[in-house]
């Protein structure tokens, strides 16, 4: 990909195909352990909760420490090490979510909590460095769209496999799908994807003092972890991360229960998630037009408001309701498009402006999934005990209990509507700073 040559299909494609083994991973990690190990293993929710408390704070303090790790090191070998290191322990780590250790609900919990820590530090260092390789392709913000657009609908068919087959019925067969989906797509990626390009000239036009920028060989770690953060810019758009995020990932961790509990539908209803995965991938071709027409951020407030309208819906939704939550289904995974494909070329743009582009990705990357997994952490942390202390009970089949119903409805639904509302508000004034100027 030349210096002037707009990124070709397989270019975009190339790169994007790593995706599909982190959106693989994501699934389990995030939504279904809670419902697999209360299903199969017997552990406790307050005790899953605990452990993904652990797991995910250790993990999230992590990030930044990846980040600068990987902008120091990138120009020895680019990104491609960082993934090679990534992928085998994600794979092992996931085998372990799989298949616990132990007899006792306490013994398989502290299995669940060493694996978690393995596939996590997997994770993080695969999404931090091929997040950051993304950032340095395409030279506009249409183009850096693309790029982010196809890397997260190709991860949409790693999660469209893991919601399709239950990991309460399919462990087998996910985790060996999920060895060959994340071999496959990293002989890809090192195969074909294009590189990113030194673009110190253009950093220099457009800052116009070198030095103040590049990180220097000997720069102090937290200064260089914290470089990010003294951009008023990128603290305000991680505000709206934070708070939009986390009102993503209370449902995503309950949904389990809102089917089964709620909905009083079977465990195989859950291929519903794959319909609002597949149209949130399918969706992204469409956003990414609109933000030609649009901008990325009036984009990313529509996708938002959609999402409100959708889970207001939730609340009118009856026992048996399949129709009536499928098309919620679909409503909302046309709205994640925006979720999927805007906020990191958002955020790919920021380091543009701030001319730090092909010099503090990793930086940047390693603050925004830290505040990523803190969501993560917190949704399952808060929920779940939330839910015991209102009195839910999970897996009970005689559903006419009142405080099931309007616990799970509060935490699933409500909750996420005033969060996201909250983050619309936020968007709302950065759209008013962006057309002022």
């Amino acid at each position: 990909m030349n210096s002037t040559a707009p990124p070709s299909l397989r270019n975009i494609l190339s790169y994007a195909a790593y995706g599909w083994a982190l959106g693989a991973v994501a699934v389990p990690l995030y939504i279904q352990i809670p419902f697999l190990y209360t299903s199969n293993f017997d552990v406790e929710l307050g005790m899953i909760g605990a452990v993904l408390l652990v797991s995910r704070l250790i993990d999230a303090i992590t990030d930044p420490l990846i980040g600068w790790l990987i902008d120091q090191n990138k120009h020895r070998s680019g990104y491609t090490g960082v993934l090679l290191i990534s992928a085998p322990l994600m794979v092992l780590g996931m085998w372990g979510v799989f298949f616990p250790i132990g007899q006792s609900s306490e013994l398989k919990a502290l299995s669940l909590l060493g694996s978690l820590i393995v596939v996590h530090f997997g994770y993080s260092l695969g999404t931090i460095g091929y997040q950051a390789w993304g950032a340095e392709l395409g030279s506009n913000d249409n183009e850096r769209s693309k790029f982010v657009a196809a890397r997260e609908a190709l991860g949409i068919l790693g999660v469209i496999l893991a919601v399709s087959l239950p990991a309460t019925q399919y462990a087998s067969t996910l985790a060996l799908l999920f060895t060959f989906y994340t071999l496959t797509s990293l002989a890809v990626v090192l195969k074909y994807a294009p590189r990113p390009k030194q673009r110190i000239h253009f950093v220099s036009k457009q800052i116009g003092n070198l030095s103040q920028t590049l990180p220097k060989p000997n720069e102090n770690m937290l200064h260089s972890l914290l470089k990010p953060l003294q951009q008023q810019a990128f603290r305000r758009l991680l505000l709206i991360f934070l708070i939009n995020g986390f009102a993503s990932a209370l449902p995503a961790t309950l949904v389990p229960f809102f089917i089964r509990d709620q909905l009083q539908l079977p465990d195989t209803a859950q291929w519903t998630l794959g319909v609002y995965f597949l149209v949130g991938a399918i969706s992204t071709l469409l956003w990414v037009k609109i933000t030609q027409h649009l901008g990325l951020l009036k984009t990313w407030w529509i996708g938002m408001l959609l999402t409100i309208i959708a889970f207001l819906g939730v609340t009118q939704l009856q026992a048996g309701s399949l129709y009536g939550f499928l098309f919620i289904c679909i409503l909302t995974g046309f709205s994640l498009g925006t979720d999927l494909a805007i906020p990191a070329a958002i955020l790919a743009s920021l380091i543009h402006r701030a001319g730090h582009q092909g010099q503090r990705e990793g930086a940047y990357f390693g603050i925004w999934n830290w505040v990523n997994k803190l969501n993560l952490a917190l949704a399952p942390t808060l929920a779940l005990p939330t839910l015991s202390y209102l009195g839910y009970q999970a897996n009970i089949t005689a559903l006419n209990s009142t405080q099931n119903t309007q616990a799970l409805l509060l935490l699933y639904a409500i909750v996420p509507c005033i969060l996201k509302s909250l983050a619309l508000l936020l968007l709302t004034r950065e759209i008013r700073r962006e057309d002022a100027i």
